[in-house]
């Protein structure tokens, strides 16, 4: 065999590797993400859930939250079947309605996940509200929200050790935060970002398809809203953030025709029904509180 034929037959088994490396993350990337823990993260499960305890404290505090057992219990049911279906079951997971008619839904650390009353008048099936509550618990599976509390962690022990060298006065740490930015960016206060809203999504499909739910609920859910009719002020993060439903519909969509979930996955009961009249019995929410005046 000459050096030419030699060449050859390299550049072609070059290319069938590269070829079966394109296919192989081609395919990789249509499948569930897995997450795991930021590398900056010291914080175990149990602290976690501390923090959570602590944040929901204070949120309980802040917004109107909806006691009726009946509700409060069927949404845990359903949240908690939602959760052990997750990667990340060891977690104690708490659902609370915030008696609201804004159509929302957010996560704290440690499993405490609050939605919003106009959102459970939203859903039209169970799977929509299941698709919902897994992707909230996709944050906690993705350590989203945790990781927000690790960034600001360090960045307030870096800051206390340089006060306590008496080396930087507060408006040089801001400065030079703000011009050399680098591994610093990563503990910067924000809210969730686009790519971790998407990968909350993909985890919530496959956490509702392993609690035995139609993911389509998720997309449906998500389809409407990016029509959505109603009042837009009532229309907070979950619904409208990085990036808007119309992207996220056909991210999901894609992903559930490349890997398409078993057939007879459940979409509707009627506890999801009593639920629903249950929530039409209610007193109206209590209307927001004026700002105070300047």
């Amino acid at each position: 065999m000459n050096m030419k034929q030699t060449l050859q037959q390299m550049s072609a088994a070059a290319g069938a590797c590269l070829a079966a490396f394109i296919l192989l993350n081609v395919s990789l990337s249509a499948i569930e993400p897995t997450p795991a823990k930021p590398f900056y993260d010291p914080f175990t499960d149990e602290q976690e859930m501390a923090f959570g305890r602590e944040a929901a404290a204070e949120t309980d505090k802040r917004m109107p939250i909806l006691d009726q057992s009946l509700l409060t219990s069927y949404l845990n049911d359903l949240g908690n079947k939602v959760a052990q279906a997750s990667r990340r079951p060891q977690i104690q997971y708490t659902f609370k309605v915030v008696n609201t008619d804004v159509v929302n839904a957010f996560s704290l650390p440690g499993g405490y996940i609050y939605v919003h009353r106009g959102l459970l008048d939203f859903v039209q099936n169970e799977s929509e509200l299941a698709g919902v509550l897994a992707h909230e618990v996709g944050h906690v599976v993705a350590y989203h929200s945790m990781s927000n509390v690790a960034r600001q962690y360090w960045l307030d022990q870096g800051m206390s050790q340089l006060k306590q060298r008496g080396a930087l006065d507060n408006q040089q740490v801001v400065d030079i935060l703000q011009k050399y930015g680098g591994p610093i960016l990563l503990f910067a206060d924000r809210k969730f970002s686009r790519e971790e809203e998407s990968e909350a999504d993909m985890l919530g499909i496959y956490n509702a398809i392993r609690a035995g739910y139609d993911p389509e609920g998720l997309v449906l859910a998500l389809n409407r809203l990016s029509s959505f009719t109603g009042n837009p002020s009532l229309v907070e993060t979950f619904l409208l953030d990085h990036p808007l439903p119309a992207d996220r519909v056909q991210a999901l969509r894609t992903e559930l025709t490349q890997n398409p979930p078993p057939a007879g996955l459940k979409q509707d009961s009627y506890a999801f029904k009593a639920a629903k009249l249950l929530l039409s019995t209610l007193p109206p929410p209590p209307k927001p509180k004026a700002p105070p005046h300047q």
